[in-house]
C-alpha cells in the first residue's frame, strides 16, 4: 500500500512540474529563449552548487538579452519528453556548472546525456565543469557512454572548469569546442562587495579563528579522526578552531537564493582564516577576504583549479596537515589582501565566447 501511495504522489508532483514547465515556455511566446537546465531546487543542501544557481541567472541576464526558461534536476526526467516537443531550432541550452561531470556522481551525468542526446538541433553550452572519469571499469564504460553522446552532437560548447578538466575535455570530445573559465561562484564577486562590505572590510588584529571546511561527503579524503587531528594541532598552536562543512540544512528561494547564500558568506567572514578541502571553501575564502589554507583532495576539482588562484595572495595550498601552522604564519604576515577583478578577467570575456560560439553555428539572432 506505501508503494502505491508513493507512486501516486510521484505521478501527480510529475504532472504538476509538467504544467508549470509549459506554462512558463507558454508565458514567453515564440520568442527565442535560453533554457537554464539541472538548476536546483531550494531544498538542495550543498551551498556550493546553490552558489552557483544565485550567479548563473545573474551572469545570462547580464549578457544575454532573452527570457530564460529554467529546469532544475529534480524536473528533468517528467519534463524532457515537453522540452524536446517545445524547444525551438533557435533556442540555447546552458547546462548547470560544478564538479559533477564523469563517473563520480553517475546519475547526474546520464542526466546530461539525457539533455544533449534529445535535442540535436539546439546550441548546448556546458558551463564550466571539472570532468573526472576514475580509472576503473566503471569510468572508463561511463567515459565511453559520455564520449558517444557528446561527439554525435553537431553544436556544443564546453567549459573546462580547470586546466586539467579541459585536457580531458579536448581528447574525449573532439566534436565539441572545448574552452576554460573558473567557476561561475567568482562572478558574484560585486554582488558580494555590495551586500557584504562591512564583513569584508574587517581585518583581526590577531589571527585566532580558524574555520575548518571539511568534506562529508563521498569525495572526502579526510576522516573525522584526520580533521579531529587537524582541529587538535591548531589547538595546540593557540588557535581557536571549528570544524564545518558546505552541505546546510537550509531553503533557497529562487528569487532570494543570493539572500540565503549572504549569510553563510558572512558566517565564514566572521572567522580570521579558512582550511578547506573544499573547491568552494576556497571560493568563499576568496570572496570575502579571508586568508585561506587549501589541503589536497582526491582528485584534481581542487587542485588544478587552484592556478586560477595565482593572482590571489591570501590562498595558500599545503600538502600534508603538518604544513598548515606555517602557512596560517605567513599568510598573518600579510598587510593587503589581493585579488583579480572576477568579472574583468574572465566572466565577461566568457560571455563574448559563447556569442562568438552561437554566431560561427548561425545563431547571430540568439544574443
Amino acid at each position: 500500500m506505501g508503494n502505491m501511495i508513493n507512486k501516486i504522489k510521484t505521478k501527480i508532483k510529475s504532472a504538476i512540474w509538467r504544467i508549470k514547465f509549459r506554462q512558463r515556455i507558454s508565458a514567453i511566446g515564440n520568442q527565442p529563449k535560453l533554457y537554464y537546465l539541472m538548476g536546483l531546487g531550494d531544498r538542495f543542501p550543498n551551498l556550493g552548487d546553490q552558489a552557483q544557481a544565485a550567479a548563473i541567472p545573474i551572469w545570462l541576464q547580464k549578457h544575454f538579452a532573452l527570457p530564460i526558461v529554467e529546469l532544475k534536476n529534480f524536473e528533468l526526467a517528467a519534463c524532457l519528453p515537453d522540452l524536446q516537443k517545445l524547444i525551438q531550432p533557435q533556442d540555447v541550452v546552458f547546462l548547470h556548472s560544478g564538479g559533477n561531470f564523469g563517473d563520480d556522481w553517475p546519475n547526474t551525468q546520464l542526466d546530461r546525456e539525457s539533455i544533449i542526446a534529445s535535442l540535436p538541433k539546439n546550441k548546448i553550452v556546458q558551463l564550466p565543469q571539472t570532468i573526472y572519469y576514475s580509472d576503473t571499469a566503471s569510468g572508463r564504460q561511463i567515459s565511453n557512454v559520455s564520449q558517444q553522446v557528446i561527439n554525435a552532437h553537431p553544436s556544443m560548447l564546453l567549459f573546462g572548469r580547470d586546466y586539467q578538466s579541459a585536457e580531458i575535455a579536448k581528447k574525449l570530445f573532439t566534436k565539441a569546442q572545448i574552452l576554460i573559465r573558473p567557476d561561475m561562484v567568482l562572478s558574484l564577486q560585486e554582488t558580494v562587495e555590495q551586500q557584504l562590505g562591512q564583513y569584508i572590510a574587517r581585518r583581526p588584529e590577531k589571527m585566532q579563528k580558524i574555520l575548518l571546511v571539511m568534506r562529508n561527503d563521498k569525495e572526502g579524503v579526510y576522516d573525522e579522526k584526520v580533521k579531529q587531528s587537524i582541529k587538535g594541532l591548531l589547538m595546540h598552536a593557540g588557535y581557536d578552531a571549528q570544524l564545518w562543512d558546505t552541505d546546510v540544512d537550509d531553503v533557497f528561494p529562487d528569487q532570494s537564493k543570493f539572500k540565503t547564500l549572504a549569510k553563510y558568506l558572512q558566517f565564514i567572514s566572521g572567522f580570521d582564516a579558512v582550511i578547506t578541502d573544499r573547491y568552494h571553501g576556497l571560493i568563499f575564502s576568496v570572496l570575502v577576504k579571508r586568508p585561506c589554507v587549501v589541503l589536497k583532495t582526491h582528485n584534481h576539482k581542487l587542485t588544478s583549479a587552484f592556478d586560477w588562484f595565482d593572482g590571489v595572495n591570501y590562498v595558500k595550498r599545503v600538502d600534508s596537515a603538518d604544513e598548515i601552522v606555517n602557512a596560517l604564519q605567513q599568510l598573518q604576515a600579510l598587510t593587503l589582501y589581493v585579488s583579480p577583478r572576477w568579472n574583468d578577467l574572465h566572466f565577461d570575456p566568457m560571455a563574448e565566447e559563447v556569442k562568438q560560439f552561437l554566431v560561427n553555428y548561425g545563431s547571430e539572432n540568439h544574443v
